[in-house]
């Protein structure tokens, strides 16, 4: 079962809770990606804490080093308090002998606590019966944190939008994309717009670069072969090699084949998708990092259209700023305003 398909899921888990008033509610507090678990001790030290780690530490899709799915802050039950409620992601372990305890069960609510909430409430008679049930049901809950991640990132961009630059795309291509306010165009072609964002972070008394960039092109639709993985990787390198230089003469971007990237075809809006993960690299020089691809088929005006971004952070961790990526390719319209 995809990732996808237990999302879908997850619209009728989350829909059956009560509504809350976020009007009422404090914001959400904590970094991204982050997950508190709040649990016993005795629990965290058993196979309870096993199986957490176990689905929480599963590499991060694509990163050149491994970096897990979320980072993990674990309390016991006695400190959690007021200042601990609000946080964005929480796992509750709730283990007693009580009639709702008889079958372990996982459940999710959004705005428990907070507004923009994820809680996740696990509860069991037994140790292994918590175990069994974080682990049977581990994919589920990674779908819904990483959906609501994804949209919390897209939320934050629309909070302060780059107005200038998304109507420039959407005047070219037709489509909008909700870019951070700090991006700025790079290259502009018949077929093809780069966008680029530049940061600097301290690490080690330097500052650092930290790159992010997006890639829209188009082309006629012509066969269903452009949306094979093959297909869709040798059209990616030869736009990039034509538009994407590196700093050094004779460097360009490409597809890093060393780990095979992931392919998947997924719906998005009522679109068929091809949604491809993966490695860069730069031809002749050393960078490199993550991208995240989407594919489809623009059908009134018969052409393919391919929205990407990259990251590029060689001295920090990487899955945070290609999730900021894969929410801005994410936020693609057809029509906006």
């Amino acid at each position: 079962m995809t990732r996808f398909l237990i999302a879908c899921a997850l619209v009728l888990t989350f829909s059956g809770c009560e509504e809350s008033n976020e009007l009422m509610l404090p914001g959400k507090v904590g970094p991204a990606g982050e997950l508190l678990v709040v649990v016993d001790d005795a629990l965290w030290e058993g196979p309870v804490g096993e199986a957490i780690e176990e689905v929480a530490g599963r590499p991060y899709d694509l990163l050149p080093q491994y970096e897990p799915e979320y980072s993990l802050s674990v309390i016991n039950r006695k400190s959690f308090d007021r200042f601990f409620k609000p946080h964005r992601n929480i796992l509750f372990v709730d283990m007693d002998d009580r009639i709702d305890t008889q079958e372990p069960s996982l459940k999710m609510y959004r705005d428990k606590y907070a507004s923009g909430q994820i809680f996740v409430e696990v509860k069991g008679k037994t140790p292994q019966a918590i175990a069994d049930i974080i682990t049977l049901r581990g994919n589920e809950m990674l779908s819904a944190l990483d959906e609501e991640e994804l949209k919390r990132v897209g939320d934050l961009v629309r909070t302060y939008p780059n107005v200038p630059l998304s109507s420039a795309v959407k005047g070219k291509f037709g489509f909008t994309l909700d870019f951070p306010r700090d991006a700025f165009l790079a290259k502009e072609t018949e077929d093809f717009v780069w966008v680029n964002r530049e940061l600097t972070r301290m690490k080690g008394g330097n500052n650092h670069d930290i790159k992010q960039g997006w890639f829209m092109y188009t082309y006629p639709y012509k066969t269903d072969s452009v949306f094979s993985f093959e297909w869709l990787v040798a059209k990616r390198d030869s736009m990039l090699k034509a538009h994407v230089p590196g700093d050094i003469e004779g460097s360009y971007m490409q597809t890093q084949m060393k780990i095979i990237p992931t392919y998947e075809e997924r719906p998005f809006n009522g679109q068929f998708t091809s949604q491809i993960k993966g490695l860069w690299t730069m031809e002749n020089d050393f960078m490199g990092g993550p991208f995240f691809s989407m594919t489809m088929y623009d059908e009134p005006n018969q052409r393919i259209v391919t929205v990407e971004g990259y990251a590029y952070a060689p001295y920090f961790d990487k899955r945070e700023y290609i999730r900021e990526v894969e929410a801005v390719v994410k936020s693609l319209k057809f029509g906006a305003k």
